[in-house]
C-alpha cells in the first residue's frame, strides 16, 4: 500500500472513531461534521480508485 492510500485509510479511521465519540456524546454538530469529512474522503478515494471498505460508507449515511 503506498503513503497515499495508507494516509487516506488512516483518516477514514481517524474520522469514523471521532463520529462514534461524537454519537456517543451526543454532540450533533460533530456528528454532522465527521460524517461530511469521511464522506469527502470517501469521495476522494473513488477519484483515485482506491478500495476502501464499504463500511465506511454506511456510517455516513447511518448519520
Amino acid at each position: 500500500m503506498n503513503e497515499f492510500m495508507t494516509t487516506l485509510h488512516l483518516r477514514i479511521h481517524d474520522a469514523v472513531e471521532s463520529l462514534r465519540r461524537a454519537r456517543q456524546r451526543g454532540d450533533e454538530d460533530l456528528v454532522l461534521s465527521q460524517a461530511g469529512e469521511i464522506e469527502d474522503l470517501i469521495e476522494i478515494a473513488a477519484r483515485h480508485g482506491v478500495d476502501i471498505d464499504g463500511g465506511y460508507r454506511a456510517l455516513t449515511h447511518a448519520a
